[in-house]
């Protein structure tokens, strides 16, 4: 039954219930008092009878389903890598061919699949948004023309505007090849090959043959990676996009959208990234044949360029950081690294509040220690590296990592109170962080000598003290069991007899309606933790996350472009606010900023809760958010990093699986429930 059938089932059930009293009331007219009641307690009977019938089965419709094992599948490859750094000291300006036309006055449109009715112009953006990251991971120097869907030429510029805005930027540039992406048309629907188009001589009338090679290069690797039927020799073409420049340049044209079969092969997800590999590879070759060759070209073209010198070196991370906290100082004292390490904490950290860093230098001149506690396992390793940056040599760093072995399997928790303030010392009465309320699931870290306090982190992801009477402690197993049933979240103060459930409480639903488990029995449910409450019924399930996670997979293979928010191209937190964005909410734009979103469900030692839709942070060297993906379950997550939108996982066992990743997640999020 759906929903909208147990809501009118239960109402119809009610409506006849009253009408079994109203017949009831009516006989009394005419009944003596005996038969009054008998009409009466039958009519309660069959009313209450038929309620039990349909009114689980509203509760049901509207309840979320258990979570415990939630997984959107997706069939995902690692991305391609370049192995190691083949062109290093190469200048290249990709073009991706088209863009920015479809709104501009005059425009009569593009090349579109014959089926598909794909866009060449987008799929050129895909292409080249694969093929810079691949040049860049290899040591080249990359620049493109467009980053999205624009022209090059601002304004209402005409053809040839255009074009010389494109050839312009490689000799800007200094580039050693210019090189423009397209995908072809033709009146012949069978035509189905690999076009390269290439002019033979310069502007002065001299032969050019390092374009002739190039062509034939391109052409040759191209089409060990794309589908194609037949072969095109090099076209020598008099267009400005390869005539207008004396750089070697060169239009790669991957395929004819006219052919059916090209059609459907370009059309499928992840295509264009074959076809940046075989671009790739021709321009690997070229470097690796004809580097000498190229570099006395560009000499002769761009006489007063600077040499290219060889990428690598420079300021680590690290040292940047330790000489912002530093100031200056070359003060090497237990008081110079707290003050260093508290700027630190200041101006990096994303948020102190959730981030719990305890942290101070012992010792003297060639004798230091870093003793105190953390819950980020990264951030021992940054405030040592940092430490050890800023002159603190030789160091032992003895941070404790939370959560303490002293807590044993119960790391996890309920807050089994109604409320519960939340303090930065093991005392009441130092400074409040925040509250817990009833239900509320937490993340212990420590607790004091005596064992009367718990140092925990709730699900606003603040980090503070409470009295372990609060907290009903769970192993991870029945911590999951408990967080992984439909909860209710109650939307108004309620009371059981003195026992005080205040709005935002959340408690595991029963299997009969109206059902719920307190963390513990109290006096007002006689000692049982069953209990039975009137409230508003629960809304109609709606599973966000998984719609959000479904939506993230059509991004799979979109190439990693910072900053941008679409398929063409989509940056990490693009990639989670567009996804959020179609499900109605707005989340902020940064990484760092979409942290401070949602309930806290995963940390680096239990990622067991996430489920589909969850947001996942990151943290680099320096102890910053950086980073952030989408959970699908299983312990696998989809997210933008260059190359592309992929997916990776947590588990070792898995192909997918990402040591680097693993070791640099930080926590994870719930913005919808």
């Amino acid at each position: 039954m759906t929903t909208k059938g147990a809501a009118s089932g239960a109402q119809s059930c009610v409506a006849l219930y009253c009408g079994f009293l109203f017949l009831a009331a009516l006989l009394s007219v005419r009944s003596n008092e005996a038969k009054i009641i008998g009409w009466i307690f039958m009519a309660r009977r069959v009313g209450l009878f038929l309620a039990g019938l349909l009114l689980p089965t509203l509760a049901m419709a509207q309840a979320p389903p258990s979570r415990a094992a939630e997984y959107v599948e997706v069939d995902a490859q690692r991305p391609f890598e370049p192995e190691g750094r083949p062109l290093e000291g190469l200048i290249i300006t990709l073009d991706a061919g088209h863009g920015g036309f479809a709104h501009q006055p005059g425009y009569t449109g593009s090349a579109r699949g014959v089926k598909s009715r794909v866009v060449e112009g987008d799929l050129n953006m895909l292409v080249a948004g694969e093929l810079y990251h691949h040049l860049k991971g290899a040591g080249a120097r990359v620049y493109m023309t467009r980053l999205d869907d624009r022209k090059g030429a601002p304004g209402e510029s005409v053809r040839a505007e255009e074009l010389g805005a494109r050839t312009k930027l490689a000799e800007e540039t200094t580039s050693h090849l210019f090189l423009s992406l397209h995908h072809n048309a033709a009146e012949r629907k069978s035509a189905d090959g690999v076009m390269i188009l290439t002019w033979p001589t310069d502007k002065a009338g001299h032969d050019q043959p390092l374009e002739k090679v190039f062509g034939a290069i391109l052409r040759e690797e191209v089409e060990k990676k794309v589908h194609h039927a037949e072969p095109f020799d090099p076209w020598l073409s008099d267009h400005p996009l390869v005539s207008s420049s004396d750089i070697p340049s060169a239009v790669v044209e991957f395929g004819f959208l006219t052919n059916e079969d090209f059609d459907a092969w370009v059309a499928r997800r992840g295509s264009h990234r074959d076809e940046a590999i075989g671009a790739y590879n021709g321009v690997v070759r070229m470097w690796k044949e004809h580097r000498a060759e190229l570099e006395a070209k560009r000499k002769e073209l761009f006489p007063a360029a600077e040499e290219v010198k060889a990428g690598g070196g420079g300021v680590s991370p690290i040292e940047s950081l330790a000489k912002r906290v530093s100031r200056g100082s070359g003060e090497l004292s237990p008081a110079a690294a707290g003050a260093a390490i508290a700027l630190w904490k200041k101006t990096t950290l994303s948020d102190a509040t959730f981030y719990h860093v305890k942290v101070a230098m012992e010792g003297a001149e060639g004798v230091w220690k870093l003793t105190g506690e953390t819950n980020m396992p990264q951030l021992k390793a940054t405030v040592g590296s940092l430490c050890e940056a800023l002159g603190y040599r030789p160091l032992e760093n003895a941070v404790r990592v939370l959560p303490s072995e002293a807590l044993g399997e119960k790391k996890f928790g309920i807050t089994q109170i109604p409320m519960a303030l939340v303090w930065d010392e093991p005392r009441e009465h130092s400074s409040v962080q925040t509250q817990l309320l009833l239900g509320e699931p937490v993340f212990l870290l420590d607790q004091n000598a005596d064992g009367t306090y718990l140092l925990l982190q709730g699900r606003d992801a603040y980090v503070g003290w409470v009295r372990s009477e609060t907290i009903r402690r769970m192993d991870a197993g029945e911590f999951s069991a408990w967080t992984s049933r439909p909860m209710y979240t109650f939307p108004t103060q309620t009371y059981l007899d003195d026992f005080d459930i205040p709005v935002g409480a959340m408690l595991p639903m029963g299997d009969a309606p109206g059902t719920f488990e307190l963390p513990k029995g109290v006096r007002s449910s006689g000692n049982k933790p069953l209990v039975t409450l009137e409230v508003v019924p629960p809304p109609p399930f709606v599973d966000h996350g998984r719609n959000i996670a479904e939506r993230a997979v059509k991004f799979l293979t979109t190439p990693y472009v910072f900053g941008a928010r679409t398929w063409q191209g989509v940056d990490c937190s693009g990639l989670v606010s567009a996804c959020y964005a179609a499900e109605g909410v707005v989340l902020p734009r940064d990484a760092f900023q979409q942290g401070i979103v949602g309930e806290l469900v995963a940390t680096p030692w239990y990622r067991e809760g996430l489920r589909p839709g969850d947001t996942l942070f990151f943290l680099d060297e320096t102890g910053k958010v950086y980073h952030t993906g989408i959970a699908l379950g299983k312990n696998r997550f989809i997210h933008s990093s260059p190359p592309e939108v992929q997916v990776s996982s947590f588990d070792p066992a898995d192909p997918l699986y990402s040591e680097g990743w693993t070791k640099q997640f930080s926590f994870g999020r719930r913005p919808l429930p």
